[in-house]
């Protein structure tokens, strides 16, 4: 692997690793939204969320380029819907183990 892979693992894993940041992606999905309707979006659902907590979720999603910013407004990019992509298929992949089978080779 090479050092922008290795890079890019680390900005997407950034994502996935929190619940708030991740849901923040889906909130922006239906519409862009200012500061002011994030915060009172998670208010509305019942999530608490404090002010500097917002602004680290939005500036993570900023650097990593899975949301940009358009007036007052944050927009979802093309990254950042192929992030609510990815999400929702692992969500609506079933735990199934694999079968596994055992054999054994003999030496010639």
């Amino acid at each position: 692997m090479n050092d922008k892979i290795i890079q890019d693992i680390f900005d997407v894993s950034q994502t996935f690793a929190s619940g708030k940041r991740l849901l923040l992606l889906f909130i922006l999905q239906s519409e862009p939204m200012g500061y002011t309707m994030i915060t009172k979006w998670f208010e509305r659902v019942g999530i608490p969320i404090g002010s500097s907590e917002v602004y680290k979720h939005i500036n993570c999603l900023l650097e990593n380029g899975f949301i940009t910013k358009k007036g007052n407004s944050y927009v979802l990019t093309l990254r950042g819907l192929k992030a609510i992509e990815a999400a929702m298929d692992i969500m609506n992949t079933p735990p199934k183990i694999p079968e596994l089978k055992l054999s054994f080779k003999t030496e010639k």
